[in-house]
């Protein structure tokens, strides 16, 4: 018997959307590096598994999402969230390779490690979608964007060390 499943994950244009939907966040700080996209990206596609992220002490209210999004669960086992982040990546990839090629990303700050958003009129339709699904997740996007601005990528205690997703000993800090 053939199973047929979708996963969002691994999808490159739902992976551009997810992408378009994260700029919003990135569009204040100016740019982001690109392991800290991809970071951002992984708890939107999979905001149950917050709990596991290690946060500071005044951002530990927002743990509670994660059961709020508890009904995303896939109901078939996953592998570990570090494995996933793996397979994600060369998907994420691709899918920012060509947010660059249409102008919504700068595509030599993505070849140097970095997301820097370009403003570019983008179909109404479209623009009216993105704006739907950050307001129908409201507080996993406010939660998303404090992830960007407070938090550190590299380094003892920094997004990647806290959240166990991607080696952070040998980061340059």
């Amino acid at each position: 018997m053939v199973q047929l499943s979708f996963e969002p994950a691994l999808d490159p244009y739902h992976t551009m959307f997810r992408g378009l939907r994260l700029l919003p966040i990135i569009q204040p700080i100016g740019r982001l590096e690109r392991e800290h996209v991809r970071i951002l990206d992984f708890f939107l596609v999979f905001p149950f598994k917050l709990p596991e992220l290690r946060l500071k002490q005044e951002h530990r209210r927002f743990r509670a999402l994660g059961n709020r999004y508890a009904a995303q669960k896939p109901y078939a086992e996953q592998p570990e969230s570090s494995l996933l982040i793996k397979r994600m990546a060369p998907i994420s990839d691709a899918a920012f390779q060509s947010l660059a090629a249409k102008g919504f990303i700068d595509g030599s700050d993505y070849d140097t490690g970095w997301v820097k958003p370009i403003e570019k009129w983008m179909p109404e339709e479209l623009s009216e979608k993105i704006e739907a699904a950050n307001t129908d997740q409201r507080d996993l996007m406010d939660f998303l964007g404090t992830l960007a601005r407070e938090y550190d990528l590299g380094g003892e205690n920094g997004l990647k060390h806290r959240s166990g997703l991607m080696e952070h000993r040998y980061d340059a800090v």
